[in-house]
């Protein structure tokens, strides 16, 4: 199988853009060395099995995350699928803000009394709803994308002591 231009050239990783997509020994995929994801192959158009233009796409993860190789790197394949992000980061953001605001403006507008021992509390939910749902948003990006964060601390890790 001719992946690329030439058997031993490796091409940049997709996700991480760290890393190099190489083949697996004795299998039909692809890994990446830095990241580990796993890719697969196929044509983009099956009735042209000699096509030079290949889908790159990601098999170990529940989203169908594709790249087309132009000779150089791989270009996002995912049109429907950069559509329907940029609505997601948009209902994500709100998600954050929404519940937020609503905290900090019944705090504002029903104040307690200085003197009382917990005046500090509706500020505190109003930060911890904002610290909350921020986590719960990068958590799902997280999940969804399945970016390397262990791969990454490992390599800061291993630039710092050198």
């Amino acid at each position: 199988m001719n992946y690329f231009s030439s058997r031993s050239q490796t091409s940049p990783c997709p996700v991480c853009m760290r890393g190099a997509i190489a083949e697996m020994p004795m299998m039909e995929s692809l890994a990446c060395n830095f990241c580990n994801h796993i890719f697969t192959l196929e044509n983009q158009l099956e009735s042209q099995p000699d096509s030079d233009r290949k889908i790159l796409k990601m098999a170990d993860t529940i989203s169908t995350l594709r790249w087309i190789w132009t000779g150089k790197r791989w270009e996002n394949a995912n049109a429907v699928q950069v559509y329907t992000s940029r609505w997601l980061s948009i209902l994500g953001i709100l998600l954050v803000l929404v519940p937020t605001a609503i905290a900090s403006i019944s705090a504002y507008i029903f104040q307690p009394e200085p003197d009382v021992p917990l005046a500090w509390f509706p500020k505190f939910w109003a930060i911890a709803t904002f610290c909350g749902h921020l986590f719960v948003l990068l958590s799902i990006t997280r999940d969804y994308t399945q970016f390397p964060i262990q791969a990454y601390w490992r390599s800061i890790k291993r630039s710092w002591l050198g």
